[in-house]
C-alpha cells in the first residue's frame, strides 16, 4: 500500500471516531436522531436511529452494535430532542404566515420521515399550501406522506386537512372513496371528521340537504361522543339549515354551539 493510501485511510478513520466522541454520524449517511424504538412486543432499543424509506426500516446504532428493525415492528419512536423549530412554525401557520413557513417545514418532514415530527409538519405545510392558493402541491405532499406512512391516514386532523385539499382539487371521485371507506372502517374520530367532509363535498356540490342528512345531522346526533369534531359539525349545520330557508334548526344549533363550546373557534365565528 503506498503512503497516500494509508495517510487517506488514517484521516477516514480519525473522522468517525471523533464523530463517534461527539455522537453525531459523519460516517453515517442519512437524518439521524437520537430516539427510542418501542416494539410491539414492549421491547426497547435506544441509540441514534435513521429510517431508510427504501427497505421500510429502522437502523439503530449503540455503541459497537447496530441492528436494524422493520418499521411493521416498531409501536412508537420517542425522540430524546424534538426539533426547536417545529412549535415556532406551527404558531406562524396559525397566524397566517404561509409563505414563510413552507421551506422550513418541509425540511423537517423530510429530515424526520417516520419519527413523529414529520406528521405534524405535513399538516401544517399542507394549510399553508391551501391557503397560499396551492391545492394542487398539497394533494401530492400529503399522496408522498401517506405513501411512505400509511399510518398517517389515522391521524383525524391530517386526513381532514387531505381531504380538504382533494376537495379544493375538486377530486370528488378519489375524494368519495375515501371517505366511503374511512366511514366503514376507520376509528369514531376518522369517521366523524369523514362525515363532516362528505357533507362539505355535498355542499360544495350546492346539495345542502343531502350534506345536512349524509354529514352533518349524522355526526351531531350519531357521535356526541367526538367532542372535538362537534362544534365545526354545529356550525356547518346551521350554515346549511339556513342556505334551505330552514332557521329555526340553524337558531337551535347556534345555540348549542355557544352554550357547549363557547371558546371553540367556530363559536368565535358567531361573536
Amino acid at each position: 500500500m503506498t503512503q497516500r493510501y494509508l495517510r487517506h485511510r488514517k484521516i477516514r478513520m480519525l473522522v468517525c471516531s471523533f464523530a463517534v466522541i461527539i455522537g453525531a454520524s459523519a460516517c453515517w449517511a442519512g437524518a439521524v436522531h437520537k430516539a427510542t424504538l418501542i416494539k410491539h412486543n414492549g421491547g426497547r432499543a435506544q441509540g441514534f436511529v435513521r429510517y431508510l424509506p427504501a427497505s421500510k426500516a429502522f437502523e439503530l446504532k449503540a455503541g459497537a452494535v447496530t441492528q436494524s428493525l422493520q418499521a411493521s415492528e416498531v409501536a412508537k419512536v420517542v425522540l430524546l430532542e424534538q426539533p426547536a423549530q417545529l412549535q415556532q412554525l406551527v404558531a406562524a401557520v396559525k397566524r397566517g404566515q404561509y409563505l414563510a413557513a413552507i421551506a422550513p417545514l418541509k425540511k423537517i418532514k423530510d429530515e424526520y420521515e417516520m419519527f413523529g415530527p414529520d406528521l405534524i409538519a405535513a399538516q401544517y405545510l399542507a394549510v399553508a399550501y391551501l391557503n397560499s392558493g396551492k391545492a394542487a402541491e398539497a394533494v401530492r405532499m400529503c399522496e408522498e406522506l401517506l405513501r411512505g406512512n400509511p399510518t398517517a391516514s389515522k391521524s383525524g386532523e391530517f386526513a381532514g386537512i387531505y381531504w380538504d385539499a382533494l376537495l379544493k382539487e375538486k377530486k370528488y371521485a378519489t375524494l368519495r372513496r375515501i371517505l366511503e371507506d374511512a366511514i366503514q372502517t376507520g376509528s369514531r374520530d376518522i369517521a366523524a371528521v369523514a362525515l363532516v367532509k362528505r357533507g362539505d363535498m355535498d355542499m360544495e356540490k350546492g346539495e345542502s340537504k343531502k350534506a345536512l342528512l349524509d354529514g352533518y345531522l349524522r355526526t351531531i346526533l350519531a357521535f356526541q361522543d367526538i367532542k372535538t369534531i362537534q362544534p365545526e359539525a354545529l356550525y356547518k349545520a346551521m350554515k346549511a339549515h339556513t342556505a334551505v330557508n330552514e332557521h329555526h334548526y340553524a337558531e337551535k344549533w347556534r345555540k348549542r354551539l355557544l352554550s357547549g363550546y363557547p371558546n371553540s373557534d367556530y363559536a368565535k365565528k358567531l361573536k
